[in-house]
Formats: structure tokens, C-alpha cells, sequence
């Protein structure tokens, strides 16, 4: 995969940034840093279309929420574990978020 098309975004207040890269075919990496991390892997982030159809297949499949969903500038979020223990953050960005930066 060849990452060849992306962007970045300042967080409001101070709170960091995101770096986005895309591939071609679309596959995406985000590159996440805040002030109140150390440098290291926090969690790895991906995109869902529907968060609530997506947190109820994982579930169907055993794996649940870590906490609640929570409503941020960009959408909606939730982290969920993989069998390995990474944390991994199922993002659904609203519509305007879409148009501007994907």
C-alpha cells in the first residue's frame, strides 16, 4: 500500500493534531499527537459509516466498547480492544467533516 494523498488538522485549544494519510484505494492511517500523551502507540483510529451498526456486529462477534460513545468536533467515537490488547478507536466523522477534509 502506498500512502500518497493526505492532510492535516490542528485539534482546537491547543489539545494537538491529526495527520491523515490515504492510500488510493482509500485504506487510511492517522497520525495522532496530543500534549497530554507520551510519544508511543495510544490506540490506532479507523473510520466507520455507522458506528452503532458497527459496535453491534463486533459485539455479535464478542468484542465490546471500552466505555461509552462519545460526541467530539468531528463526530463520534468509541475505543474497542483487539485480542492483542491495542486499543483501537471506531471514529464516525459527521457530514460536514467529510466534505471539508476526506
Amino acid at each position: 500500500m502506498i500512502l500518497n494523498n493526505g492532510y492535516h488538522v490542528d485539534l482546537p485549544f491547543g489539545n494537538g493534531s491529526i495527520t491523515i494519510m490515504k492510500s488510493p484505494e482509500g485504506a487510511c492511517v492517522e497520525l495522532i499527537e496530543a500534549p497530554q500523551f507520551e510519544v508511543g502507540l495510544y490506540s490506532v483510529g479507523t473510520d466507520v459509516e455507522n458506528l452503532d451498526e458497527t459496535i453491534e456486529e463486533l459485539k455479535s462477534k464478542g468484542c465490546h466498547p471500552i466505555g461509552e460513545i462519545a460526541t467530539t468536533t468531528i463526530g463520534r467515537q468509541v475505543f474497542i480492544t483487539d485480542p492483542n490488547g491495542v486499543r483501537i478507536c471506531l471514529i464516525e466523522h459527521t457530514e460536514e467533516y467529510k466534505e471539508k477534509y476526506m
